[in-house]
């Protein structure tokens, strides 16, 4: 093994540069070193790279925190884990000691330390993670759809939040690869009545193809109109995937009474105004989700229904990153996978 592979390094003001970095070696025994084999563009990976940046990421750090890999070296105190062993990453490393983490809410911990935000991630050929962040694979799950562990650990957070019912009529709004996780998860809780945003013909058709009922193309309809024509009352879920934008405005007038909204979507830029009064007249609930379920997530990741293979649009090698980035930026790609290690698809 060279002492120099390839990584994608976050230089700050927009910049992602791949270039040949060391290794990095064991420094902790608690510590595990992966060989990875496939990460996921996240929106987020995007919005650290907006100028000004809508979500903060670390000058210097090696980006990407959606990725799984196989375990090639471990420190001695690590247990439960053996050699080439696949393993998905929990990113959110908890700090154990603040308020957060001492009172049962350590996804929120207010000193955590993140791979591929604050800390080294998973857009390179090897990565260093503390063996308590990792979640055994079965190794049957092709690596694309592993290292989608982490967004679908988010997403099912915020379904446990949400509440859904069968019964449901649930308005989402996005259609990118998380939007697309909501909707094939929602199909699993037997949602049948679900109206989905999308801009542009290539969003629509994607969802379309995920399973979404209804999709409103938003740069030629309006939501409240075709909501009116399809559903006899409002949306008892909202669910906002994008987080920018007017959606709180626009969604809240939509919403049954004692519905409830599920905010998802960051971007540290976006701001609103709302008339306070249409919670209380409405008794609407709105809740904030922000965590990460990986045992419900690695419970359903292997479900041939779940189909999480629908929206992957791109499977490209780490040096081409920026290639993808820059498509889902013009909303050219939908779910794009990167290969550091070479891709095992012919």
């Amino acid at each position: 093994m060279s002492n120099l592979m390839r990584a994608a390094i976050f230089e700050g003001n927009g910049v992602l540069t791949v270039k040949s970095v060391p290794i990095p070696q064991l420094q902790r025994d608690t510590q595990l070193l992966l060989k990875i084999e496939a990460a996921s563009i996240c929106g987020s990976d995007l919005h650290g790279l907006a100028v000004p940046p809508g979500q903060y990421m670390k000058p210097g750090i090696v980006y990407g925190h959606e990725f799984c890999g196989t375990i090639v070296k471990m420190g001695q105190a690590v247990q439960g884990f053996a050699l080439n062993d696949r393993v998905a990453v929990n990113p959110r490393v908890r700090c154990g000691a603040c308020y957060e983490c001492t009172h049962g809410k350590g996804d929120l911990c207010s000193n955590s330390y993140h791979y591929g935000q604050t800390g080294d991630g998973g857009f390179a050929q090897y990565a260093l993670v503390e063996a308590k962040q990792l979640y055994r694979v079965d190794p049957s799950i092709p690596p694309e759809i592993a290292a989608q562990a982490e967004p679908l650990a988010c997403v099912m957070n915020a379904i446990h939040r949400a509440r859904p019912t069968p019964v449901d009529h649930v308005l989402l709004y996005g259609a990118g690869p998380i939007g697309l996780t909501f909707v094939r998860v929602l199909k699993l809780f037997g949602i049948q009545n679900l109206i989905v945003t999308a801009k542009g013909e290539r969003r629509v058709q994607e969802a379309r193809n995920c399973g979404a009922d209804i999709v409103v193309d938003t740069q030629k309809e309006r939501v409240e109109d075709v909501m009116r024509a399809h559903w006899p009352y409002g949306a008892d879920l909202v669910i906002d995937a994008v987080g920018r934008g007017p959606i709180l405005s626009e969604a809240l007038p939509l919403m049954n009474p004692q519905g409830r909204l599920i905010l998802f979507g960051f971007d540290a830029n976006a701001s609103t105004t709302l008339p306070p009064s249409l919670f209380t007249l409405n008794e609407l609930s709105v809740c904030g989700v922000l965590g990460k379920d990986f045992p419900s997530a690695l419970e359903i990741l292997n479900r041939k229904d779940l189909a999480l293979d629908r929206f992957i649009t791109h499977r490209l090698a780490l040096d081409d990153i920026l290639q993808g980035i820059d498509l889902m930026r013009r909303k050219e790609a939908c779910r794009v996978i990167v290969y550091p290690n070479g891709s095992p698809i012919a």
